[in-house]
């Protein structure tokens, strides 16, 4: 062993019981890792000292990113014999560039993929919390109106009217009622459509009766038709 080996073999001696050490899967060698001294090394037993180990590779970092390191070396197994081997043909620099770029670049890519998740996530929310209300005029179907969330592409609640004039009268109400959008579709989800149209049939008929009481309503089929959800 060289002078320098030997050096090596006395650091990782020396504070070997304060080694994290990856499984032995007999590949001669594995990863470890000094926390506390940010030293990711790749270690192997020396005889007939099965307790100590000496270091083939060992790169100083701070504590987080040795740790960072580690854990991408013990997922990789099956390269852990190359990179001893590359240490020993070209030295600590070759496997460096290997493993620590590696894993750098690895985190880099995870911190990126979990930021567009999160912002994917913030959007859907915020999608989600979106609800519009349509006008169905279709073809071959009956007048309508819907609710919609805004991150799905079908609507969770459809109401059909026998004449436009009955669709109108709902909706002249219904164009106020926003802010109960949410609670609306909450009814759905846990009592089904005909518990909303309940609610909201009787919600339009109490508050044709109080406008007409206040001398507010319009004439004709659709009291609302002015109404401003006052």
């Amino acid at each position: 062993m060289t002078a320098a080996g030997h050096r090596r073999d006395r650091r990782a001696a020396d504070r070997t019981a304060l080694l994290v050490e990856a499984p032995d899967v007999g590949a001669g060698c594995w990863p470890a890792v000094d926390a506390e001294a940010g030293s990711v090394l790749l270690v192997r037993r020396v005889a007939p000292d099965a307790g100590r180990r000496d270091a083939i590779w060992d790169a100083h970092l701070d504590p987080r990113s040795a740790r960072e390191v580690f854990d991408w070396m013990t997922r990789r197994p099956d390269q852990w014999s190359l990179w001893a081997r590359l240490a020993f043909l070209f030295g600590d620099q070759a496997v460096s560039a290997i493993v620590v770029e590696g894993a750098r670049r690895d985190a880099d890519e995870a911190a990126v993929q979990e930021e567009t998740a999160r912002l994917e996530a913030e959007e859907r929310r915020r999608l989600h919390e979106r609800i519009e209300l349509f006008i169905l005029d279709s073809k071959n179907q009956r007048p309508g109106l819907s609710l919609e969330s805004g991150d799905e592409d079908k609507p969770f609640f459809v109401m059909r009217f026998s004449e436009k004039w009955e669709r109108e009268r709902v909706l002249d109400w219904m164009r106020w009622q926003r802010p109960r959008f949410a609670e609306f579709r909450t009814l759905v989800a846990a009592e089904g459509a005909v518990a909303l149209e309940r609610v909201v049939i009787a919600g339009m008929r109490q508050t044709e009766a109080d406008v007409k009481r206040r001398g507010l309503a319009s004439g004709g089929r659709r009291p609302l038709r002015f109404w401003r959800g006052e």
